[in-house]
């Protein structure tokens, strides 16, 4: 029997569970906020005397699952994909340090007195750990890391970008952030990859060197084809934009209708409902409205906010790298990408674009900062590092992401376990992606967590959506 299925985002999660349930011949409407589909996997397209093609930041496609790369590259397009080869870096005390740390090039590159000193505090807390004459808790992001790297590397390479990055100490933000993004186990670990690289199949997601990109129209194009293809395979399907979700209305435990619309406000009802939205703003949509404790729960929990501020250059390529960090607390910047490096036909012949990312708080100075403001910080930094030169900026653009992040604090989750009860006693809703499930994950982890709620849907089998992107080895 064919169902309606209302989808509440048009990014990752949503398009790709629309799509599954489209092909298994179900409808299904899907409502986004913004005037494109894709949530931060969106690009944009300059398409006129020169084509430009800038995304959020940067995006690489990767898996270990080989079904998963198939299905990505017929949604873009065979013709339209090329392979790219990551290179990541820190740039540090004038050098580029690899990352994930390779041992090799820290030995060469680190001013020696540092080097000793991380060696020996390396050594001496896993003296302390390991003789139990002090225990290092895995509650927080700076035990953690210290315990695992020591405090002289956990500082330099870990702690003041992480502090940076998010705007708090590192000792309040938790230990789950470390264990889901640092796949190198402790230091002797980065020794050993560095001397004996894994099997196939058993590769660190954080060392996969080679990923697919879209050869024109940035990752948008993965979001853009998932669109075309539910409407072309359902025609009485539809993907609406500028259509944010205003009210969850409902009966009880029962989800009878989703009100939407910027200006002229319309209902629309389904036979089940998927949420891919912030699990926040789902859950202050509710009307009748969610108990008190739950709004509590709601205003509690934070995001990082993202502006994004691109540079336009006259020359062909700033660094051969796809995403560089800059670590030190004296920059604003904290990572800097470039289009061309993913795909060479991002950019005109002889010009190239960097990307420059602050992190900021929605209503903070840097996020109301105009676009000259944001390009004298991003010029500045980027010269001071060596990047650029003095007057290469042809001109700029800035784009903004209010909720770029979940902020794994200390306590978040303390927070979201009232949410995701109020959320769970809505029968014929299921949440997913990172925004609905309050998680840090990957692109290729929103589309899988998409599909396998798309198929659940269709077939009622069991899929394990909800175990997507919990386990370390999703991580890197």
């Amino acid at each position: 029997m064919s169902k309606h299925v209302v989808i509440l985002g048009g990014g990752l999660a949503g398009l790709s569970c629309g799509y599954e349930l489209v092909t298994r011949g179900h409808r299904v409407t899907i409502l986004e906020r913004e005037p494109h589909v894709g949530g931060m996997a969106s690009s944009f397209i300059e398409d006129g005397d020169e084509y430009w093609t800038h995304d959020f930041g940067p995006h690489r496609f990767h898996s270990q699952d080989s079904n998963l790369i198939d299905h990505v590259r017929e949604i873009i397009g065979e013709d339209n994909i090329v392979t790219a080869q990551r290179l990541s870096r820190i740039v540090l005390f004038n050098k580029f340090f690899d990352y994930p740390l390779v041992a090799s090039n820290v030995l060469r590159s680190m001013p020696k007195h540092l080097l000793i000193k991380a060696m020996l505090d390396y050594m001496w807390v896993r003296f302390l750990d390991t003789t139990r004459l002090k225990r290092y808790s895995d509650k927080d992001f700076e035990s953690w890391v210290t315990k695992r790297f020591g405090k002289t590397l956990y500082r330099i390479f870990f702690g003041q970008y992480t502090e940076k990055a998010w705007g708090m100490p590192p000792s309040q933000i938790s230990a789950d952030w470390a264990s889901q993004r640092i796949t190198l186990l402790n230091l002797w670990d980065t020794v050993k990859k560095t001397l004996f690289r894994p099997k196939a199949g058993e590769t660190p997601r954080t060392l996969v060197t080679s990923f697919i990109y879209p050869k024109y129209g940035g990752i948008g194009e993965l979001p853009r084809g998932y669109a075309r293809k539910i409407e072309e395979i359902s025609p009485e399907s539809r993907v609406l934009v500028n259509s944010p979700a205003i009210r969850v209305l409902r009966d009880g435990n029962t989800v009878t209708g989703i009100e939407y619309g910027k200006h002229k406000r319309q209902t629309i009802e389904g036979d089940e409902y998927v949420n891919t939205i912030p699990i926040t703003a789902l859950a202050k949509a509710a009307a009748p409205s969610a108990p008190d404790h739950v709004l509590e729960s709601c205003r509690a929990l934070q995001y990082i906010s993202i502006v994004f501020v691109y540079l336009k250059l006259d020359r062909e390529q700033v660094s051969p790298d796809s995403w560089v960090y800059l670590p030190e607390m004296k920059l604003t910047v904290h990572r800097i990408c470039e289009f061309k490096n993913f795909s060479k036909f991002s950019a005109p012949e002889g010009k190239t674009m960097i990307c420059a990312e602050i992190t900021c708080r929605r209503g903070d100075d840097i996020w109301r900062a105009s676009q000259e403001e944001l390009q004298k910080i991003a010029e500045k930094d980027l010269q001071s590092v060596g990047l650029i030169g003095e007057n290469e900026v042809l001109s700029s653009s800035i784009r903004r992401i209010p909720f770029a992040y979940p902020v794994y604090d200390l306590q978040y989750a303390d927070h979201l376990k009232p949410i995701q009860e109020f959320v769970g006693t809505l029968e014929n809703l299921h949440t997913t992606g990172r925004q609905g499930n309050f998680r840090y994950n990957n692109m290729d982890q929103s589309v899988e967590m998409g599909r396998k709620m798309g198929i659940e849907l269709a077939t009622g089998e069991e899929t394990g959506h909800a175990a997507v992107a919990t386990g370390e080895e999703y991580f890197g």
